[in-house]
């Protein structure tokens, strides 16, 4: 029997509360078009606040387990997981899945079924097939630097791209949204923060050439941008709800962010209904969510520091058997070595880096053959300030910068989840756990 095909959207940590009231409001049509049509569910992560994070939980809906079961905690070690993902499951009855930036995802390269784009954070991802690579590159480069004023791509990686998504889908509505974010950017003061979601538009157009060259049974379009707005900008849409005072312009400037986020997913919801035929269901999930983050503000809220260059830094330490460094997320990265012994070597080099007051440099986890790292600073840093190894001081900002805006946002484990019925639903929203939805999507092709 032919199976359903299915389009899950995959929009990282949407706020169910925040769709119910932009939805009230009137402004996200497409969002309440889905809702109309869709059984739709709360799903709870139930874990641990330490592993309620989106690379854990993503892990969690592909798979139908819990983390304490798959034990992928960390962004890029989906490579270490030991079940099953939905598209290794239909993939063994012969229907095709295609993933396109589908976060810490596990997939064979050579499995003729599936279509995988990775997601721009992975340490050692590759694309599949190699003809996607070229995006995959270039936008991981873009995403994992966007913070990084000094970083820049040559006029010939653009011009590359470019003839890349020419013949890979290129829209006339993503030129246009393009447009429309360069045109804030230079007729305003705004400082460019829309950027963001330019992303989600070429990959909906990736998107859209892959449904019609690969005709998979199941695809997955993921979105970061909405989640990166409301971590960095809640306090300007919701300043009442923390201490710490809102400087006015970046209130004038952030304060609808989050809205436009949101108003920005409705679009591409409308963009996938159209693409959508009878026999195609869709579903949207968000696998957890977010709350605002105001643990902090007594000390002036949360900072990130980043490394400026990730191979300068790691150079100071002179560490043997180093073979790669590898960004990951904000101010975190894997640092990997030769073998298992050198790592443990390198860990406890690497944390012989302290601040004057003695506080470590870096947050340092052990794991098999590569080291995982970020900066330890969470406050507000005097330009002076330094950090110390083997009794030589380093000035700290000649190897950090700090990333942009105070952490606004933190995960909450309530997330989205609808299946579209193509048909009015008047069922009430229902709670479920998170492992309990992959049950419901392979339920569409009649799988257990």
């Amino acid at each position: 029997m032919q199976a359903k095909k299915v389009i899950l959207l995959e929009f990282n940590e949407l706020c169910p509360n925040l769709i119910d009231k932009f939805c009230a409001q009137g402004k996200l049509p497409n969002f309440s078009k889905l809702a109309a049509q869709s059984q739709k569910f709360i799903t709870d992560a139930s874990c641990d606040v330490e592993y309620l994070e989106p690379w854990i939980q993503w892990v969690t809906l592909h798979t139908g387990v819990s983390c304490e079961q798959h034990r992928v905690y960390r962004l890029g070690e989906a490579q270490n997981l030991q079940q099953d993902s939905i598209w290794d499951r239909l993939s063994k009855q012969g229907l095709r899945s295609w993933l396109c930036g589908g976060m810490n995802i596990k997939y064979d390269p050579n499995d003729p079924n599936i279509w995988a784009l990775p997601d721009p954070w992975s340490a050692d991802g590759k694309a599949s097939p190699a003809e996607l690579d070229s995006f995959y590159q270039f936008v991981r480069a873009n995403v994992q630097e966007h913070s990084n004023d000094n970083f820049q791509l040559s006029a010939k990686d653009y011009t590359k791209f470019f003839n890349f998504m020419l013949k890979h889908g290129l829209s006339l509505a993503t030129l246009k949204h393009i447009s429309s974010v360069f045109w804030h950017r230079f007729t305003s003061d705004s400082s460019g923060w829309r950027k963001a979601t330019i992303l989600d538009w070429l990959q909906t157009d990736v998107f859209a050439y892959g449904l019609k060259k690969f005709n998979p049974h199941f695809s997955v379009l993921f979105s970061n941008s909405t989640a990166h707005f409301q971590h960095k900008y809640w306090r300007y849409m919701e300043p009442d709800k923390f201490s710490a005072p809102a400087d006015p312009a970046k209130l004038a400037e952030f304060g609808q962010a989050i809205e436009y986020a949101y108003q920005n997913h409705d679009k591409l919801i409308g963009r996938v209904l159209a693409m959508a035929d009878e026999d195609t269901c869709i579903m949207l999930s968000s696998a957890l969510s977010q709350q605002p983050f105001t643990a902090e503000e007594a000390q002036g809220g949360r900072r990130f520091y980043r490394p400026t260059n990730f191979d300068k830094l790691v150079a100071l330490f002179e560490l043997p058997g180093l073979i790669s460094v590898m960004p990951v997320m904000s101010h975190q990265f894997h640092i990997q070595f030769a073998s298992e012994q050198q790592a443990s070597e390198a860990m406890q080099i690497l944390a012989q880096a302290n601040f004057s007051n003695g506080t470590p440099l870096l947050k340092l986890v052990l794991e098999g053959d590569r080291v995982f790292a970020g900066c330890n600073a969470k406050v507000l840093l005097d330009n002076e300030v330094t950090f110390e190894i083997e009794h030589q001081p380093h000035r700290f900002f000649d190897y950090f910068y700090m990333a942009d805006n105070i952490k606004s946002g933190m995960h909450h484990p309530d997330g989205v989840f609808w299946i579209s019925q193509q048909q009015p639903s008047a069922q009430q929203t229902q709670r479920i756990q998170l492992t309990q939805a992959t049950s419901l999507i392979l339920q569409q092709f009649q799988a257990t």
